[in-house]
């Protein structure tokens, strides 16, 4: 018993040695095992790390350690952070960091070393579950800056090698191209380059053209520059020559090469000192002209645009020299081409532009420059020796374009909106083809043709309208600053009594040069530039100041009227405007009255007449201008609040002797006084005028019979004194 108790004891012992035997070799071999792995994985892998799922246990490899260290960067978890933990909310490790590692295996980090070294850094990871149930992550990663280094060369390479191939299947498809050198020997300059130039070019059997020779196949035009940049060249001035030269060929055409050659001062032979290429670049230059052409043409009609007239233009006016006196620009305007496109369509707009287009073209002859420079504008430029000669062939155009317009295909009211007007203006001697044309152009709009005539003539006279309204555009705006605007004063009168009972306040400009000028010469400017309400506004106050000064000097009180404009009346708060003149001058209102016209009353009727209610609840009166001229209908009148009508002059012209024109201006009385209004003749210049008007009921009459527009001095001195004494006499 006992000994079998013995021989127990001994198997189990020996079972327990085994079992440690084993035991320490399974270590042995996993040591052995992990030594060639870390062995494996730094011969394959630059760098590694080891890492667990809270990051509290971090292994580095010694390659990574001493390069993080290079960089300034501590080998800690905020690293491996840094690495897997982008693009992750909860990147403060567990889990989610692990599985980002995986999940991104194969990311790339930047590392910059403080000596200037930069790379990347290409990341490989696995993760396996210990016993514990922790994870941990082996990071293993290869730099891969020499790849990606390598790579780019690789690219940049291969894009250089495509660029050489092109450029090589370039020169080899073009037949004229050739090296070219520039080689100088003594005193001679000689060109050496292929014998297919230089047969092309005239020189057969040889690889050589001395310059003279190429210089003088040069065109005319270009000669003096190609010259020149040769000679920069040639004297060191530039190390390099690039021209675009127009050379003569055997057939008599011009070839256009492109010449590029630099000084190459390691060149063994001298001949190749300035060496280059030369390429036949005619068919490049053509389409570059083609393009540029294009983009000189109006795409409706063909015609050059604004831009390609002032350019064939100029040429046309620098190859005619010898025939400048009798060249023309004329300048056309189709009337309302715009409108005809608003009522229309497009269609039928564009129709007539090719239809005035082509007939332009025919009449006019190859000899002419066209062009279409507008919407409504065309310009032509040709040779013309007599204004009647030009209103001639504008005159065969509009045949022409009428006829058309005949045609059933438009439609029939167009033969009255394709008329046209023209200016024109004969070359002055100015080659500049912009100053001509601005003239023509200024002609076209200056109203100085003679009735009749399609075109007007640009001449002095008009020179010093369009000076003159230079210097008012120039200095209107000034104007009111300088205290060079002033009111004249036209009085009006009783036809009962004989005396004044009121005036008109008109504009005037005193200027400093051009002394006085009317309000049809810078009314209407001002009106454009915008400035016109500020004058009325001043010309108000002026007025309702100038009568306060006549009732405290003892006259008898008159109404001054003053005239609106159409952008008082509609941009501005002119009821505003009128009280502020009524209480700076201290003036009754019931002596100030304010007049607008006719037409535009009936612009906006329904504003007006709140507009006009409220200048008569201050007490001011309103007068219509120019009645008979306009286009208001009765039911209209009837509801603007007026308290005066004027009737205008054009009726009151040629009352004595024309029957239509004094029944009308009876009929306006008769309405008037139906509509209890007052009535007002203007224009009035003779006694038989004026008795003719007593008789049709008129109240007021103003003219030249009495007197023409006044500064306040004379209408004092005329009117208002010998009013006051005669009051006194009585």
């Amino acid at each position: 018993m006992e000994i079998a108790l013995i021989i127990l004891s001994a198997l189990l012992l020996i079972a327990l040695a085994v079992s440690v035997i084993v035991a320490w070799l399974a270590l042995s071999s996993v040591k052995a095992e992990r030594l060639r792995f870390d062995e494996l994985s730094e011969s394959v892998f630059d760098y590694k790390m080891e890492w667990t799922e809270d990051l509290s246990e971090l292994k580095f490899g010694k390659n990574l350690e001493k390069l993080l260290f290079s960089c300034g960067i501590t080998p800690d978890k905020n690293y491996i952070r840094s690495v897997f933990g982008t693009d992750i909310e909860r990147a403060e490790g567990g889990v989610s960091l692990c599985v980002n590692a995986v999940k991104k295996s194969g990311v790339i980090s930047e590392y910059f070393s403080a000596g200037g070294l930069s790379g990347l850094i290409h990341w490989k990871s696995i993760s396996l579950a210990l016993s514990d149930g922790r994870i941990k992550v082996y990071s293993l990663g290869r730099d891969i800056t020499d790849e990606i280094l390598l790579r780019k060369a690789n690219d940049q390479l291969r894009q250089q090698l495509l660029e050489e191939f092109e450029n090589i299947k370039t020169a080899t498809s073009n037949a004229d191209a050739g090296i070219f050198s520039l080689v100088t020997e003594g005193s001679s300059v000689y060109i050496k380059t292929s014998a297919r130039i230089c047969a092309l070019l005239g020189f057969e059997n040889t690889d050589t053209i001395y310059l003279d020779q190429f210089l003088s196949l040069v065109k005319k035009e270009d000669i003096l520059d190609v010259q020149r940049q040769f000679n920069l060249f040639l004297s060191g001035t530039n190390d390099s020559l690039f021209a675009e030269v127009s050379v003569k060929t055997i057939t008599g055409v011009y070839h256009t090469y492109t010449i590029e050659c630099k000084y190459n001062p390691g060149a063994v032979d001298y001949r190749y000192l300035r060496s280059g290429m030369m390429f036949d670049t005619t068919v490049s230059r053509l389409n570059r002209e083609e393009a540029f052409k294009d983009s000189q043409r109006d795409t409706i009609t063909g015609l050059y645009n604004r831009n390609g007239f002032m350019i064939e233009g100029e040429e046309y006016l620098s190859e005619n020299k010898d025939k400048a006196g009798n060249i023309v620009l004329v300048c056309i305007q189709v009337v309302r081409l715009r409108k005809i496109s608003m009522l229309f369509g497009i269609e039928v707009s564009d129709t007539l532009s090719r239809l005035y287009a082509e007939t332009l073209e025919r009449i006019t002859g190859d000899h002419a420059v066209v062009g279409k420079v507008g919407v409504e504008d065309y310009a032509l430029m040709f040779e013309c020796g007599k204004e009647e000669d030009v209103e001639n062939l504008l005159k065969k155009i509009g045949i022409v374009v009428e006829n058309y317009c005949n045609n059933e295909t438009l439609p029939a009211v167009l033969k009255e909106q394709s008329s046209f007007i023209a200016g024109a203006c004969f070359y002055d001697g100015t080659d500049d083809i912009s100053a001509l044309y601005n003239k023509a152009s200024v002609t076209l709009f200056s109203g100085a043709r003679k009735p009749g005539r399609i075109c007007c003539f640009y001449d002095m006279k008009i020179e010093k309208a369009v000076s003159g309204r230079d210097i008012v555009e120039h200095e209107i705006g000034e104007a009111l600053k300088l205290g060079e605007l002033e009111l004249y004063y036209q009085p009006k009168i009783s036809i009962k009594t004989g005396e004044i009972v009121g005036a008109e306040a008109l504009m005037r400009w005193n200027h400093k040069t051009q002394g006085l000028i009317m309000p049809n010469e810078f009314i209407h400017v001002a009106e454009e530039m915008g400035i016109i309400t500020k004058i009325d506004e001043w010309g108000m106050l002026q007025a309702c100041i100038q009568n306060k000064m006549w009732q405290e000097k003892g006259y008898d009180p008159i109404k001054i009227s003053v005239n609106m404009s159409q952008a008082q009346l509609y941009q501005t708060d002119v009821v505003a405007s009128v009280k502020n003149a009524l209480a700076e001058s201290g003036i009754d209102p019931s002596c100030l009255e304010v007049e607008l016209t006719e037409t535009m009353a009936m612009i906006d009727i329904d504003r007006t007449v709140s507009i006009l209610n409220s200048l008569k609840d201050l007490g001011v009166s309103i007068s219509m201008d120019d009645f008979g001229t306009g286009y208001s209908s009765l039911s209209s009148l009837k509801i603007l609040p007026i308290d005066l009508l004027k009737i205008d002059r054009s009726l009151v012209y040629d009352i004595e002797t024309n029957y239509t024109a004094r029944q009308i201006t009876k009929a306006i009385v008769d309405m008037g006084k139906a509509m209890d209004l007052t009535i007002l003749a203007e224009g009035v210049e003779t006694e038989k005028q004026k008795e003719l008007l007593r008789e049709l009921g008129c109240d007021i009459v103003q003219g030249y019979l009495y007197s023409k527009p006044q500064p306040a001095a004379v209408i004092e001195r005329m009117f208002l004194i010998p009013a006051m004494e005669n009051k006194k006499s009585r």
